[in-house]
Formats: structure tokens, sequence, C-alpha cells
């Protein structure tokens, strides 16, 4: 399955923050090219697999799957099972935020998002230190960026096109100057490239 990676998928970007997003979805409430991706993986696997003979009824099986809450009862029983903590686990996944610094990125003008550079996005994940410059670098599991803005979707003028999550306050700013250049606003809506481009089978 081939899909686009010029933009984030979803609104996260970090390691635990994309664990966070990863559950809503488990949960049915994940952003909804993530949920379109899943169900296509999952939907493909099916007919790979003949549980479905069409991948229509593949689709809508998968479909049907994660709104039963079926995932999130599987995954909370594979945490058990590697001996997760999980009453911490789950207080973790009701905090707001995980990092110590935040910082919101505003948009200066009222438009529509055209463009979110995933590369950049990624940049800036690790050098807030949730990515490794070097085979030895510590990670810090909670940093990164959420509450990204879509390509396609309206802003306003002072409304969050993302929002950092960083160490410390020196961090959060330096990852902010760069963020800046992550998006870009039109006036007029653009045409928005679809998240699966091709199906090679």
């Amino acid at each position: 399955v081939l899909t686009d990676m010029n933009t984030p998928l979803g609104r996260a970007a970090g390691n635990w923050l994309e664990i966070k997003e990863s559950v809503d979805c488990l949960e049915n409430k994940g952003p909804e090219d993530l949920r379109e991706l899943v169900i296509e993986f999952a939907a493909q696997l099916l007919l790979q697999t003949e549980r479905a003979d069409e991948i229509s009824k593949a689709r809508e099986q998968a479909d049907d799957c994660l709104r039963s809450g079926a995932p999130r009862r599987k995954w909370d029983e594979m945490l058990l099972a590697q001996g997760t903590d999980l009453t911490a686990f789950n207080h973790k996944l009701a905090s707001d935020t995980s990092a110590p610094a935040i910082l919101e990125l505003k948009s200066n003008r009222t438009g529509c998002v055209s463009h979110c550079d995933a590369k950049i996005v990624g940049e800036i994940v690790r050098d807030l230190g949730g990515g490794r410059l070097q085979k030895d670098s510590v990670i810090n599991f909670d940093v990164g960026l959420d509450r990204i803005a879509k390509p396609g979707e309206p802003i306003k003028s002072g409304e969050t096109l993302a929002r950092i999550q960083a160490a410390d306050a020196d961090s959060a700013k330096t990852a902010l100057k760069k963020l800046e250049t992550a998006f870009s606003i039109s006036d007029e809506p653009s045409a928005v490239t679809p998240l699966i481009l091709e199906v090679i089978y």
C-alpha cells in the first residue's frame, strides 16, 4: 500500500504522542487519515488470509471490528502480558501533555492549510530529542508535536497549526522557529493528495 508521505500521518509526531493517538484510533476516536489507513491495512490482510473474498467486504469487516472496541481490549491484554502497569499507562493517557514545556504555533493569517512538510516535522521531533542523531543518542519519549493541522483544513488567524511538547523552554522556542517553515496557508482550498496512492498486488 503506497501512501502519501509528504504530510504527517494523523495529528501527532513523537514517540509517546503517537502511541496516545494510536490508542485513540483503537477506541475509534483517532484522526480520519490514520483510521482510513488502519482500515485499509486490515482489509488487505483479510483478503490475503482469505477471511474475506472482496475488498469492500473486508473494509466493512475491519470497520465493524474497530467500532466494537475489541482492538483496544486486545491491546490491553498484550500490554498486561508484557508486564505493563495498565493503571499507570491509562493515567498517562489521560494527561493532555507529556513534556514540561508546551508552545503552540499560531497561524498569522486566515485561509486554508495547503501544505505541512513531513520532513521538517520529523527533523523537529529529532531535534527535540525524540529521535537519534547518533546510534547512541538517548531518546526522550515524551517530546514531539501534536494538534497538527492538516492540508485542506480552513484556519483562522490566531488558531493553532501545531503544538510543541519539549523538554525545556529554549528547545521549544527553537522548534517553533523551524516549525513556522513547515506550513503553507493559501487563500483558497487547494487540491489534497489522496492518502493511498496505489495498492500493488
